[in-house]
């Protein structure tokens, strides 16, 4: 495996010229579906912010396998912008709604910013750590922290306390919601070391079982453990270092 340090590069300026809009259009788009189900549909804020954190996520997952960092790059350049745009307009704004949470009152643009800015720490923490093992770190925050929040609110009947940061109420998850975590990060860890090994060198199913349950271990504690709004860092870093220290998990790209 090839170690690459992250740099604040972007695609060439041929493939930048076309990815850029699809990637805002794409971005725009979840957005405002996430707000018209919000205010439109009366679905719950929870549900309507993790549509656009899957989005996201998913993004960078297919932007990471194909074009490496410089493609994650761009995509977290757009996705700046737009927090950003959405901040500014505030409440009322459909594209504000859809990630505001109402019991995060009255600090609605915190509990955005800060997850934004834990994503994007994470993304470049786990690309310098760790290179092409960051994947796993997408993929799993991508699926297993989208369905965590949504399982644990309907099926959670086992509540226990978190972590939470300073000047915030302690916050709580589920049991429920916890398992929803590691069964999800299982799939997604085998998953993605099918399709980075590619069809002629993908392990075996029972090849692949271990480190996916290894994986999915450490992310169901550590998105456990997380402070709320944080856990896009810390999953992101503990899954993609979880990958890497794996001896022999998968030859990655360069093998």
């Amino acid at each position: 495996m090839s170690f690459e340090v992250w740099k604040p590069e972007l695609p060439g300026f041929g493939v930048s010229a076309w990815l850029a809009p699809c990637l805002a259009l794409c971005l725009l788009g979840s957005g405002l579906l996430a707000g018209w189900l919000k205010l439109r549909r009366s679905v719950r804020t929870g549900d309507t912010r993790k549509l656009f954190h899957f989005s996201v996520f998913f993004l960078a997952t297919a932007l990471y396998a194909t074009l490496g960092p410089p493609g994650v790059n761009l995509l977290g350049g757009l996705a700046a912008i737009y927090i950003g745009y959405c901040l500014l307009r505030g409440d009322g704004n459909p594209l504000y709604e859809a990630m505001a949470r109402e019991s995060d009152r009255p600090r609605r643009s915190l509990h955005i910013l800060v997850p934004f800015l834990a994503t994007a720490a994470g993304g470049i923490c786990s690309i310098s750590l760790f290179a092409d093992h960051a994947v796993f770190g997408f993929a799993v925050c991508g699926l297993a922290d989208a369905v965590a929040e949504p399982i644990g609110i309907r099926l959670g009947k086992h509540k226990y306390r978190t972590w939470n940061l300073p000047g915030c109420e302690r916050s709580h998850r589920s049991l429920e919601g916890s398992l929803a975590v590691f069964f999800v990060s299982f799939a997604a860890a085998i998953l993605v070391q099918c399709v980075m090994a590619g069809p002629l060198s993908a392990p075996s199913l029972s090849a692949s079982l271990a480190p996916a349950a290894a994986i999915a271990a450490i992310a169901t504690l550590v998105e456990a453990l997380s402070p709320h709004g944080t856990d896009n860092f810390t999953l992101q870093v503990a899954v993609s270092g979880a990958a890497f220290a794996w001896e022999g998990l998968l030859p990655l790209m360069s093998a």
